[in-house]
């Protein structure tokens, strides 16, 4: 009867445990395949967007997408170690996988935030505080020179001015003395070639269409940021919150895992000590007894007789 218990318990055992393995081996993948959707994105927000060259206008648009970057690499990789640790249901591994959705937990709700941050920055229009600081420092800062050389070439625009084509008039004054007043950067020259921007201004409104980009760069990132990235940081804040909640149900699927691994062995620790308990107690059988005390019995049992 103890027998059929045991077989009975085991078998519930291997079968709550096939379970954890599968749900924790399920929701790894998920965090895989959601991961590296994140990872594409910011990808995206770094070189089509270029929200990593508008620090200017606020920092968290240089940090999202490296938070992003960061986060999903953390969740791909740790969705990896999940789903190659779950079927060989170690303490140990399942404990450290815990610990590793609990920071991915927390990471990704900061991540939430910052994304919502982005969102209002961009609906409280205020990105052209910083420019003019900026281009003072175009001739002199050899970073913040490759950076609106970038958007120039990649946008087709010059300058920082909204609202009109005559964003090109931001650089008067910005490049050197007075002899560069009427020059521009080479990278808003529609064909780049060395000094192609040098006394652009001086010429005729048709001769300045011609040679350079005239539109201010602000004006075709403020449509890209709330026609595209707006929405894509409501999606993503909505997406961010149900990462979140799969890795809790992680966190909680591990540590419900460990505890059943602790209770079986607790289980057969205890089976263990009842066993050694039972032989410690058992009594030997007539071929174990002393040959002294076995003829102490015979000669009694013959005088009884007698």
């Amino acid at each position: 009867m103890g027998s059929r218990n045991t077989s009975v318990r085991s078998v519930a055992y291997h079968e709550k445990a096939s379970q954890y393995q599968k749900y924790i081996t399920l929701s790894a993948v998920f965090l895989i395949i959601t991961s590296t959707i994140l990872i594409f994105t910011a990808a995206i927000l770094m070189k089509f967007y270029h929200l990593t060259k508008l620090g200017f206008w606020s920092v968290t648009f240089e940090m999202v997408p490296y938070y992003m970057m960061v986060l999903g690499i953390f969740t791909f990789i740790s969705g990896l170690y999940g789903a190659f640790v779950a079927p060989l249901g170690k303490k140990a591994a399942l404990i450290v996988y815990a610990i590793l959705m609990v920071i991915a937990f927390l990471a990704q709700l900061g991540s939430i935030f910052t994304a919502l941050e982005v969102r209002s920055n961009v609906e409280n229009n205020k990105g052209d505080a910083g420019i003019q600081k900026e281009f003072k420092l175009y001739t002199t800062d050899s970073g913040i020179k490759a950076k609106w050389d970038e958007l120039h070439r990649d946008l087709h625009c010059c300058g920082g001015k909204k609202g009109g084509s005559d964003g090109y008039t931001d650089w008067i004054g910005n490049l050197g003395d007075d002899s560069h007043d009427n020059d521009v950067p080479d990278s808003c020259c529609r064909e780049q070639s060395e000094g192609c921007g040098k006394n652009v201004v001086s010429g005729s409104t048709d001769s300045i269409r011609s040679r350079i980009f005239v539109d201010g760069c602000m004006e075709i990132i403020d449509d890209k940021l709330e026609n595209d990235v707006v929405p894509m940081m409501v999606v993503y804040a909505c997406i961010g919150v149900v990462l979140a909640i799969v890795e809790l149900i992680s966190v909680v699927l591990a540590c419900a895992y460990v505890a059943q691994l602790n209770r079986r062995t607790s289980r057969t620790d205890a089976g263990l000590w009842r066993y050694a308990d039972a032989n410690a107690h058992t009594y030997p059988d007539e071929t174990d007894r002393a040959p002294s005390a076995l003829a102490g019995e015979r000669s009694s049992l013959h005088d009884t007789v007698v």
